[in-house]
């Protein structure tokens, strides 16, 4: 994949690569043994020198920051107890932002920022700053306030690094329909419970899947924002390789399905109908229709999994603990109505709402619904700013789906659209920015803020 590397220049950079890559492999085995047997000090020690590594090969410009973070988004926890998880991908995101520190501040070049939108971006994180410094627990804040800047950091990261190396949008497309492939495949086998899953769907033979991400919504919302990408590239390819290619975007669409995520379901129906504001209605008949009759497939091959779905959502009590912790975090928002409890407080003070709610019983650590969940922990200046920074986000990718332009390039504009559609509508009943799915969805806006040429791919 051209612009995944860089050439050697020196011997003294062959025998950095090696090093380093050798230090990677042995703090890796380190850390995995240390975790598998409790054991905290070895787990420690080898994740320092694999992150140390890691930051010396992408601060080299040995590896490219976007594609390892790619490969990392769908790995499963490195930790995961109780209320606690650490996401593979979130060691990695930090270090990459890490490197790319080290790596400007010693070259001194400029920041490609694209239509990066800056301001907006300033705007949310002075948000949660400001949030955080009146938090009720500010240590708490603290860490998810680090956790949005380690993803706002990556954006800015990738976004630089495409718009320097054009070269890597294709491999990043690439990785990422393949991935989505291999996940959408493997969380059919979840579903029917060949792979273990902690998400049974009760009364039916089916189990709800969520592979790495931990849970169901956030497997579902990672292939659903990736599958306009395999659109878009089955709409470009030719031969054997548009047959692998239909494969991936049956497997993305069949994992999308073995989530039961309804959010996720609803996002890829508004994605489609989108296509009709850039004045593609004819294509997004087209498409609907495809998934229709994908729908019925599903529907007849698994003895009404889809209707028993929709029938279920009427009485679920699910949907009604939803809608209970929605309620909680807007009495949660009139409590604390201009800075909120602080980020991360709506987990840590939602019992105490629960007196305010009827039959409040399902505690979680999100209301599913990210505005409200803004409201609540970071107020109404929170609110403000991320919603100012989705519909600036919103405008720069519809405007660049109406440029007109080349076939190929036009179609990867139209896909990051529709993925950017995909998550604004899920986040009605998700929370996108958890480790996993946050750097999928950074990843997917840098890629429509670099300005991506296609034929330079």
């Amino acid at each position: 994949m051209r612009g995944s590397a860089v050439p050697l220049r020196t011997d003294a950079d062959a025998v950095l690569a090696l090093c380093a890559t050798a230090a990677l492999a042995v703090g890796t085995t380190l850390a995995l043994a240390g975790a598998a047997g409790d054991g905290a000090t070895l787990a420690l020690v080898g994740g320092g020198l694999a992150g140390a590594a890691l930051v010396a090969l992408l601060a080299a410009g040995f590896l490219r920051a976007t594609l390892v973070v790619a490969l990392a988004a769908p790995l499963p926890a490195l930790y995961a107890s109780g209320d606690t998880r650490v996401a593979a991908v979130a060691p990695v995101a930090a270090g990459a932002v890490l490197a790319w520190a080290l790596r400007r501040g010693m070259d001194r070049a400029p920041l490609r920022a694209g239509l990066l939108p800056r301001r907006a971006l300033l705007a949310l994180l002075g948000a949660f700053l400001l949030a955080t410094l009146f938090a009720d627990d500010v240590l708490l804040s603290a860490r998810e306030t680090l956790n949005f800047l380690v993803l706002a950091g990556l954006l800015v990261v990738c976004t630089d690094e495409l718009a320097e190396h054009p070269g890597l949008g294709r491999a990043l497309v690439d990785l990422l329909v393949a991935a989505g492939g291999v996940c959408g495949a493997l969380a059919v086998l979840q579903m029917v419970g060949t792979i273990p899953s902690d998400f049974p769907r009760w009364g039916t033979p089916f189990h709800r899947a969520d592979l790495g991400f931990g849970q169901p919504n956030g497997l579902g919302l990672f292939l659903a924002t990736v599958l306009p990408l395999g659109v878009y590239r089955l709409s470009a390819s030719r031969g054997l390789t548009r047959l692998a290619d239909a494969a991936a975007v049956g497997a993305i669409g069949l994992g999308v399905v073995a989530t039961f995520s309804r959010a996720s379901w609803v996002a890829v129906v508004a994605a489609v109908a989108a296509l009709a504001l850039v004045g593609r209605g004819r294509l997004a008949l087209r498409i609907g229709g495809a998934l229709a009759v994908g729908a019925l497939l599903v529907e007849v091959g698994s003895g009404g999994m889809l209707s028993d779905t929709f029938t279920r959502t009427l009485g679920d009590w699910v949907v009604e603990q939803r809608a209970a912790l929605f309620l909680a975090a807007v009495q949660m928002f009139l409590a604390h109505p201009v800075l909120g409890v602080g980020p991360g407080g709506f987990a840590d003070q939602v019992e105490g709402y629960a007196a305010q709610v009827t039959r409040l019983w399902d505690y979680q650590d999100t209301p599913h619904n990210a505005f409200v969940q803004m409201a609540a922990e970071t107020g109404i200046v929170g609110l403000i700013a991320f919603a100012a920074f989705l519909g600036v986000c919103f405008v720069v990718l519809l405007r660049q789906a109406r440029r007109p332009g080349p076939t190929r390039e036009r179609g990867l504009r139209l896909a990051l659209f529709c993925s950017f559609v995909t998550l604004g509508v899920a986040s009605f009943g998700i929370w996108p920015f958890a480790h996993g799915t946050g750097e999928v969805v950074m990843l997917l806006l840098a890629l429509g803020f670099s300005r991506i040429r296609v034929e330079d791919a």
